[in-house]
């Protein structure tokens, strides 16, 4: 059987950077964050900005804080569906800017309103920070009525967005999850196969999880959403790997009990690319591409719902707050 390949021009660019964000278990997060948004900066030049969707920044009132967002609007002007989206970075590093590109491209493929979110760091601000503020997200985006409420995620964001869904399954309709970060144990084959050489290394996963919770929080399912034991209340998904990452397992494992509980479920395994890869989009064509097709996939789980009767959609009572 043929073994897959990393992508060359992933290649390059993690050659390149070979010598950044080397993440270890005395790393200083603040000099993380700065190198997290130098790297992105070059991987974003030259950019080819997605010039059709329009941005405002904004600041949401939560139960604990208030909660920066940046809103996207699509070409169309539409916003009566919308994309709460949740960035990547383990949650220690990243921010509005870092996932900017992404978000642009979902709103412009998908022709929704995105609310990006810029949720609380750890470990200054650990578990549960980043889940209550992403929950607020979740309950303002709901407040708006939308006739189709998604949301989506990349790695430790990936986390998140799959909490969120399985947390707020009676009104979220679909999920985006792109190379999540959904197990601590950190046992799976990928785990070993990928531990160094490809980005995120398994030390750098480990620093990440021991910043963002416990371990006697692990077990927790709005920590690590592999014990969410629901899986046939969770909204339809799309889940994307990458072949040569830590997290492609539990990514794939995931997809899987999805599947087995019914749930409609697209699996788009990346056999080329690298965990990351939706921040590779300027210099690697096939990130771009896999990106494209992520959005796609969401885009056609919307359609599929709002073809549905009335009567057979969510209805949409926002809680005020949930704990």
């Amino acid at each position: 059987m043929r073994q897959p390949r990393l992508d060359p021009a992933a290649a390059q660019v993690i050659e390149h950077l070979a010598q950044t964000m080397n993440v270890g278990p005395d790393s200083d997060p603040e000099q993380l964050r700065k190198d997290f948004a130098a790297t992105t900066a070059w991987l974003r030049e030259p950019a080819t900005p997605t010039t059709n969707v329009g941005s405002e920044d904004r600041t949401i009132d939560g139960p604990e804080t208030s909660v920066p967002v940046r809103l996207y609007t699509p070409a169309s002007g539409s916003t009566q569906d919308i994309i709460v989206y949740i960035h990547g970075g383990g949650w220690v590093v990243g921010g509005l800017d870092t996932a900017d590109a992404i978000a642009r491209v979902i709103c412009s493929v998908v022709d929704a309103a995105v609310v990006s979110v810029d949720y609380r760091l750890a470990p200054d601000h650990p578990f549960p920070a980043a889940r209550s503020d992403c929950a607020t997200a979740i309950r303002w985006a709901a407040g708006h009525h939308p006739r189709w409420l998604g949301v989506a995620g990349d790695s430790a964001g990936g986390n998140l967005a799959a909490v969120m869904a399985n947390e707020f399954s009676d009104l979220i309709d679909a999920q985006l999850l792109l190379y999540p970060a959904l197990d601590p144990r950190q046992d799976t084959a990928s785990y070993r196969t990928f531990a160094e050489g490809y980005r995120l290394t398994s030390a750098a996963m480990n620093y990440y999880w021991r910043s963002y919770a416990t371990p006697e929080q692990y077990r927790n399912p709005t920590v690590a959403p592999v014990f969410h034991d629901e899986m046939s209340t969770s909204p339809a998904a799309v889940i994307a790997t990458a072949h040569f990452d830590p997290l492609h397992d539990e990514g794939q494992a995931y997809a899987a009990r999805l599947v087995e509980a019914g749930v409609p479920t697209v699996y788009l395994p990346s056999a080329t690319l690298p965990h990351g890869w939706a921040d590779l989009t300027d210099r690697v064509p096939a990130a771009a591409r896999a990106l494209c097709s992520a959005a796609s996939a969401l885009a056609e789980l919307r359609d599929r719902a709002v073809r549905e009767p009335e009567d057979a959609r969510r209805t949409r009572d926002v809680p005020a707050q949930r704990s």
